[in-house]
């Protein structure tokens, strides 16, 4: 359906993820708080990340990499949903 079923003045979140999802940007995955970034959605993503990235470096801001923190307890609750899954953390 095209109708939207959340309201952007009431439930912004819900909204906000309807259109998303009925514009195709992104997927959910199978793992709790995991999504795909479709074609397009990832097409916006590298222009605005090229945009950002000379505007900063422009004002001599070095690069840096910080890692996704996932809890212990986050990712020991997926070795249950996914066969063979062996939890690491560091």
């Amino acid at each position: 359906t095209d109708r939207m079923l959340c309201a952007k003045g009431e439930n912004f979140n819900g909204w906000y993820t309807e259109v998303l999802l009925k514009a195709e940007l992104i997927e959910y995955f199978d793992v709790s708080g995991c999504y795909i970034l479709r074609p397009w959605a990832f097409a916006m993503w590298e222009k605005i990340q090229a945009t950002l990235d000379a505007d900063i470096k422009a004002m001599g801001v070095e690069g840096c990499y910080f890692p996704m923190f996932v809890s212990e307890k986050a990712l020991l609750s997926e070795k249950d949903h996914i066969a063979g899954f062996s939890p690491e953390v560091a």
